[in-house]
């Protein structure tokens, strides 16, 4: 299982990646929706994304909750740590 620390590299690469961000704009209090300047359907491709990066797929109620880079990579290490436990 990967650290949170390897999470938090793995998401903030995605995000830069797919929506052309700078480094600096990533940070873990940055919102996605004003900070990052993401739509609705960035949030979609984002949660694609992350899917085919992690296996792991985000349910449409998890994401809904998700507002900063840090909710995104916590959730992720959650459903990770769940995983390893199953």
């Amino acid at each position: 299982m990967k650290s949170l620390e390897e999470v938090d590299r793995q998401v903030r690469e995605v995000l830069i990646r797919t929506f052309n961000l700078s480094r600096e704009a990533v940070t873990p209090e940055a919102t996605l929706f004003q900070d990052l300047d993401l739509d609705s359907l960035d949030a979609i491709d984002l949660a694609v994304k992350l899917e085919i990066e992690t296996g792991l797929k985000l349910a449409e109620t998890e994401f809904r909750s998700i507002r900063t880079v840090k909710d995104v990579v916590e959730t992720i290490h959650r459903k990770m740590e769940a995983r390893a436990a199953e």
